[in-house]
């Protein structure tokens, strides 16, 4: 007995090795162009309908000028599978854009919009879209999963909900354009929303409750409306204001109410439809969601003077205004939409709050630091139960010629950086 528990002591005394335990953070995949799916009520009995809507933009097309103008064609299949993998339904076509000039071109707001409407029965599915340039003949393939729900049941019902960043009113006619992107983020202060009624119960007006909650399920925007309704099928728009909406993910909710309930019978509800939305600037990672918490986040990188800039904005877009200055001096491909090294650092804190969280932030932590400044070791030695020492870990880049050593004096997981640092950073950034 005395050897195996000799053996079970040696073991737990030798240093532990890793290579891959600190891993490379995964940089956000942006999508190559956005879809967005909607279903309201069919004409057709027992079906409903499935508006897909595919917004390409400019700059990720490959334009060539002919005859003073720039053009680009690409081709798009639309797929409908059903939950079982079945094909069901299938739509493939051809798209020719033309730019006036160059600017057009590669402006990152401009975009080819298609819609492509099908019928099919009520239930999951899966749509799939490939887009294939055919200059430089490249696809790029989404997937996006979908329940279209059943408008034929119901006495009263709400369709699926529409994003609409332009509303034009022409007399009793309305055109919309829609919002594809779940980012409502760069739609000026006001963004509308489109959702059909199907009233087959002849009420003549419901009151609507629009409620807008973040992330933690608080009610960041609440409003309630009343509206006349004619029998059968009726359009509703709404304006949403988000202009003091913080950066983040955030789910509307739409429920509709008789007006003989009261308005504390938040129960009483007679439908209900919901979908997320995201408020993101443009040229943000998408793990930022709070602009003054990523200007502290930059303090591994920034100099003294730039966080005081930063800092001192007196709006938030005014800080986005100096955050993204910052950034872009950094830009190593200042040309191209992305901002890799931003993207990257932000990638690292992301990893850094997930990984190293202990009394404070992930990225607050000396662990977190190291990881953020530099990235991830190349070698990681980590002794839990040496008998002669407090548990450490040591973390060696070979690209620097250096280690960190980290040690749990408290042994409660709190390790601290022992070894300097500022050398080692100011001769990284020379």
């Amino acid at each position: 007995m005395k050897t195996a528990g000799l053996a079970v002591l040696a073991l737990m005394c030798t240093s532990i090795s890793a290579m891959s335990q600190v891993e490379v953070p995964l940089k956000e995949e942006i999508p190559p162009y956005n879809v967005d799916a909607i279903s309201f009520a069919a004409n057709t009995p027992k079906l409903s309908r499935l508006d897909v809507f595919v917004q390409v933009p400019y700059e990720n097309l490959s334009f060539l000028k002919k005859d003073g103008i720039y053009i680009a064609s690409y081709e798009m299949t639309i797929d409908i599978l059903d939950s079982t993998g079945r094909l069901v339904s299938e739509k493939l076509w051809t798209e020719e854009v033309k730019a006036e000039t160059f600017e057009q071109s590669a402006s990152p707001q401009a975009y080819s919009l298609v819609q492509r409407v099908f019928e099919v029965s009520p239930g999951p599915y899966s749509i799939v879209t490939i887009m294939r340039d055919n200059e430089t003949r490249q696809n790029q393939k989404l997937t996006r999963r979908i329940t279209v729900s059943d408008y034929s049941s119901s006495d009263f019902s709400l369709s699926d909900i529409m994003l609409v960043s332009k509303l034009n009113i022409v007399g009793e006619k309305k055109n919309i354009v829609p919002n594809v992107s779940p980012n409502v983020g760069p739609v000026v202060d006001a963004f509308h929303v489109f959702f059909e009624v199907y009233n087959k119960s002849g009420l003549d007006s419901v009151r609507f409750a629009i409620d807008v909650l973040n992330e933690l399920a608080e009610k960041a925007r609440q409003d309630s409306q009343v509206r006349r309704l004619s029998p059968g099928r009726n359009q509703i728009f709404s304006k949403i204001e988000h202009g003091t909406l913080p950066i983040g993910d955030y789910t509307l909710y739409v429920r509709a109410f008789s007006l003989h309930v009261s308005p504390g019978s938040e129960m009483k509800y007679i439908a209900t439809t919901s979908r997320t939305f995201i408020v993101r600037w443009r040229g943000l990672p998408k793990g930022i969601k709070d602009i003054e918490a990523a200007i502290e986040q930059c303090v591994y990188e920034a100099k003294d003077s730039e966080m005081k800039q930063m800092r001192e904005g007196k709006t938030p877009d005014e800080k986005q205004k100096h955050f993204l200055e910052f950034w872009k001096k950094r830009d190593p491909n200042p040309n191209t939409p992305r901002n890799e090294k931003m993207e990257e650092y932000f990638a690292r804190v992301e990893y850094a709050n997930k990984m190293f969280k202990h009394y404070i932030e992930g990225w607050r932590t000396d662990m977190g630091m190291v990881y953020i400044m530099f990235g991830p070791p190349s070698n990681v030695e980590r002794h839990p139960f040496d008998i002669d020492a407090k548990p450490h870990e040591i973390w060696t880049y070979y690209d620097l010629n250096h280690s960190f050593v980290f040690v749990d004096r408290t042994g409660f997981g709190d390790y601290r950086l022992t070894t300097p640092i500022s050398d080692v950073w100011q001769r990284r950034r020379d």
